[in-house]
């Protein structure tokens, strides 16, 4: 018997007893209150992107209306975006210390904590959003990947990660290896910054809310990113062309929730997220790929250069960027990591989509 209906039943017995009721009674309706309120779970979700950007308005968003579908409305979100309470870079230190319960944490600003993680955004490894999110979904399960989030107190709940990156200038056409050189180029940070030192250009650790200014004032010429992530943050307003072929490697979120937090839900709630979380998934994946092909015909028809690169020089670019693969592996197994092990896993997954 449930503690509510205990309640109400000596409430219901004490009514009859006028000369016991007073005092008891109250008691008794407190306990019921108390179990009410003890099955409505409250949980704060932040992070730092727009709410027109594809992380929310296909993943977060979503993803919190699955879940109160499921509980039967037994979980309310308080919900932070765009930046309110918490910038990107620092989202895990956000729900570690207790500032939110969720929030997707960016794997390419959390390098220093989480390394092992940034396999998920090596160049060449997947040509979709779906092949990549399904790849990193089934890595993060178990393993080495698994662990570094254990350590740093979060539970992982469902990833995101943009189709393969592309070069966006905002000063011309970048066709060829000889085009990169000199040139500033916007990063996400990780991996990243070693492909575009590889290519002769030099990286530019720039946060996504300030990648619009950068670009605006000259700061860089140009960034590699996911289509997506442009229009949200106006970049389509500065660019003047973009690459449709290239796989620079991407960015992965993932979607977590503080360890304490976590032992503290019923087992059906987290049974509800996980679920909730394969849905996401599977859906934003579909998304992005599919929008990516829409956006590449937009951006042509506003007057943007969209290209692709010649065959030869595709080749050499990859030939270039493949090398980011080994530099991981070795400054990562150089601190003692299973960083060549990870990486043959992680490959092994992504032949499997």
């Amino acid at each position: 018997m449930t503690t509510l209906r205990k309640a109400l039943l000596t409430t219901a017995a004490l009514m009859s007893a006028p000369l016991a009721f007073g005092a008891a009674a109250t008691m008794a309706i407190t306990m019921a209150t108390g179990a009410l309120a003890q099955d409505k779970i409250e949980l704060t979700v932040i992070h730092g992107t727009p709410t027109s950007h594809v992380l929310s308005a296909q993943g977060v968003e979503p993803w919190m209306a699955c879940v109160k579908e499921g509980t039967g409305d037994r979980v309310d979100f308080k919900y932070f975006p765009g930046g309110q309470l918490s910038r990107t870079p620092d989202l895990l230190k956000s729900i570690n210390s207790g500032i939110a319960d969720l929030a997707p944490i960016p794997i390419g600003y959390v390098s220093d904590k989480m390394p092992l993680n940034g396999v998920s955004m090596l160049p060449g490894l997947g040509n979709s959003a779906e092949r990549i999110i399904g790849a990193y979904s089934k890595a993060i399960k178990t393993g080495p990947l698994a662990k570094e989030f254990a350590a740093n107190k979060a539970v992982p709940i469902w990833v995101m990660a943009f189709p393969p990156y592309q070069m966006v200038s905002t000063k011309g056409t970048i066709q060829t290896v000889g085009d990169f050189s000199g040139k500033v180029i916007r990063s996400a940070g990780g991996s990243m910054n070693l492909a575009i030192s590889s290519l002769g250009a030099s990286p530019a650790e720039i946060p996504v809310a300030d990648m619009y200014i950068a670009l605006e004032r000259g700061t860089a010429d140009g960034t590699i990113s996911a289509l997506s992530s442009l229009k949200p943050f106006n970049v389509d307003e500065l660019m003047k062309a973009v690459s449709t072929n290239g796989e620079f490697g991407t960015f992965s979120n993932v979607f977590s929730i503080q360890a304490r937090k976590w032992k503290t839900l019923p087992q059906d709630v987290q049974k509800v997220m996980m679920d909730c979380g394969q849905g996401i998934e599977m859906s934003i994946a579909r998304f992005m790929d599919a929008e990516t092909k829409d956006l590449e015909e937009e951006f042509a028809a506003e007057g943007v250069t969209v290209y692709q690169f010649a065959p030869d020089e595709l080749k050499s670019i990859n030939q270039r960027i493949s090398a980011t693969n080994d530099d991981w592996v070795k400054r990562l197994s150089d601190r003692g990591l299973p960083a060549e092990e990870v990486l043959k896993s992680y490959a092994d997954l992504m032949g499997a989509q």
